[in-house]
């Protein structure tokens, strides 16, 4: 008989956990339809709008170097009897002109190296590092490639003071 008593009050509290449910929900319900207001407002009513301010302006629209250069290639021929044991693996020098986070900026060292200077400009993304490695020029031997860094610092010494030569194997 005990456990019956038990059972009812199960029911009991089980029924009255639903109908608390199932007046929240309906409570829920009529305060949001107040709140969204069920009168129609026009653009008379409204307030109006607040005036753009410098600080709320979209940022600016990012746009990226995609131009490609163009570059001479060397079809210099081994002299005969010359084993080269497959494809002779050619070797680069190029004088790196800096390395930047931001793509605006690296952008625009990339554009004023290439009306400076008329070479070929590289813009890399290292994602090792999460840099643009803005490179210049392909020369054959790492003593061009000093001489071209050395007149680069000579004609502009600001801003290419921290350049230096690399190599790209390819």
């Amino acid at each position: 008989m005990h456990r019956t008593v038990i059972q009812r009050k199960r029911v009991r509290g089980v029924r009255y956990l639903r109908e608390i449910a199932s007046t929240i929900v309906i409570v829920t319900t009529i305060v949001i339809g107040l709140g969204c207001g069920t009168t129609e407002e026009t653009e008379e009513t409204l307030p109006p709008a607040p005036k753009p301010t410098a600080k709320d302006e979209a940022p600016p629209k990012v746009v990226f170097e995609s131009r490609t250069d163009t570059v001479a290639v060397d079809h210099t021929v081994l002299p005969e009897g010359a084993t080269s044991g497959g494809r002779r693996s050619a070797i680069r020098f190029m004088v790196q002109i800096g390395a930047f986070k931001d793509p605006h900026l690296a952008t625009g060292v990339q554009t004023t190296a290439r009306q400076r200077y008329h070479l070929p400009v590289l813009n890399d993304y290292n994602l090792k590092y999460g840099l643009y490695q803005i490179r210049i020029g392909f020369f054959e031997t790492y003593e061009s490639a000093s001489v071209f860094k050395a007149r680069m610092q000579r004609e502009f010494p600001e801003e290419y003071k921290d350049s230096w030569v690399v190599q790209l194997k390819r």
